[in-house]
């Protein structure tokens, strides 16, 4: 007699992949839905109606490219999208979302990395991989959530000790002690949204999306805010974010240690700006601007690094703002997830980090806005800033005698 249990079990998957089939098809024609409307702003017309006639590729000749080629149209070695694939897959069945794979993962991950890493529209790419531009945004909208769900893996914050790593790496090459991380924002330029389109226009009146990270000598991010609207200013997203309020409670750095920012945020004693340049600083003072500047630009690298391999940064032609987040999040995990793959791919070695920079690259000169909002603060932010002026201050007068 066959087992109660193995009978049960048999019942149940039948239930959950009849259940899986109709969220597939539901969730098809959501996609159909979205598809529509991102190739009508891709394309700048109507494209209700059209019927996508099948077009038969190989797809497997996408998987027999030489490496160098592999790697020139999908941003990364085959050894690492392989085990990109398979993170992606387990993370697809911890989730539950992958009982019966239809598709092989290797050939969605191919759509959806091409999507990612090129500029290309919805219409031109589909036909590439034999799909309509409706299955094409289904894979690439649950791969990109997937991604994002996987930045509590490969986005964390450093430990005590990988922060002593990071501090001596910045300490040898630019001669900064206590750097954990470098500080800055970007803007991810989006189409107007239809609902407070103003909130998320710029300061060059363009629509976007604020993006702020933190990264280490290696260009590693290891934290990331995404979704602020295009109008807020950086010290505002800063002092809005989970990180902000952690270092105000004192967690995640020790006394010694700091982040490094340009003009634009506000010193205290977990974050070290730049000496306000208006042609009377010291030279100590211009020196502590260099020290500072070398080590910073680390994360404009990282930036120029990210939207260089990952091309659709430059301009989403999307008005859904969970998609927006989870493609910029997703495309962030996989630059992540490149540099902890090894192998000596993407690693930033350390005569690259202590380039000597340009006089262009100096932090202080530039002019920032102030945010109007940081005149409202509280008595610990105030005691991070008077303990911000106190360690300049010290740092400066440890560099005159170097």
């Amino acid at each position: 007699m066959e087992n109660p249990v193995l009978q049960v079990g048999a019942i149940a998957l039948e239930i959950l992949a009849e259940e899986e089939e109709e969220a597939e098809r539901l969730m098809m024609i959501a996609a159909e839905i979205a598809a529509q409307e991102i190739l009508q702003m891709e394309e700048d017309e109507g494209l209700e109606g059209v019927v996508w006639d099948k077009i038969t590729i190989n797809i497997n000749e996408f998987h027999a490219m030489n490496d160098e080629c592999f790697k020139l149209h999908f941003r990364m070695s085959r050894r690492i999208f392989e085990n990109l694939c398979r993170a992606v897959r387990q993370h697809l069945i911890s989730k539950r979302r992958l009982i019966r794979e239809r598709t092989p993962i290797e050939d969605i991950m191919l759509m959806v990395i091409w999507l990612l890493a090129t500029p290309d529209s919805f219409r031109s790419i589909s036909p590439q991989f034999g799909v309509t531009p409706g299955v094409l945004y289904y894979f690439f909208a649950y791969v990109i959530m997937s991604l994002r769900e996987m930045s509590e893996v490969y986005m964390t914050w450093p430990t005590a000790e990988e922060r002593a790593t990071v501090s001596t790496a910045f300490l040898e090459a630019t001669g900064f002690p206590g750097i954990v991380g470098c500080i800055d924002g970007t803007h991810v330029y989006i189409t107007g949204p239809v609902q407070n389109a103003a909130s998320y226009r710029n300061r060059y009146r363009s629509y976007s999306i604020n993006v702020q990270a933190v990264v280490d000598n290696t260009l590693l991010v290891r934290d990331l805010v995404v979704g602020e609207v295009g109008s807020m200013h950086d010290a505002r997203v800063f002092r809005r974010s989970a990180l902000h309020h952690d270092l105000l409670e004192g967690t995640r750095l020790d006394p010694d240690e700091h982040l490094v920012g340009d003009g634009a945020y506000v010193l205290t004693d977990f974050m070290m700006i730049p000496f306000d340049n208006h042609g009377h600083l010291n030279h100590d003072q211009m020196n502590f601007n260099r020290r500072l500047s070398q080590a910073r630009v680390r994360v404009e690298n990282a930036f120029g690094r990210a939207k260089g391999k990952w091309r659709r940064l430059k301009f989403l032609h999307a008005r859904n703002q969970a998609i927006v987040v989870d493609h910029i999040t997703a495309s962030f995990v996989i630059h992540n997830f490149i540099i902890l793959g090894g192998g000596g791919e993407d690693f930033l070695i350390q005569q690259e980090l202590g380039r000597p920079i340009g006089n262009h690259e100096v932090l202080g000169n530039e002019h920032h806005e102030p945010d109007e909002e940081l005149a409202e603060i509280d008595d610990r932010e105030q005691a991070a800033q008077r303990r911000g002026v106190e360690k300049r201050n010290l740092l400066v007068e440890a560099f005159a005698h170097i």
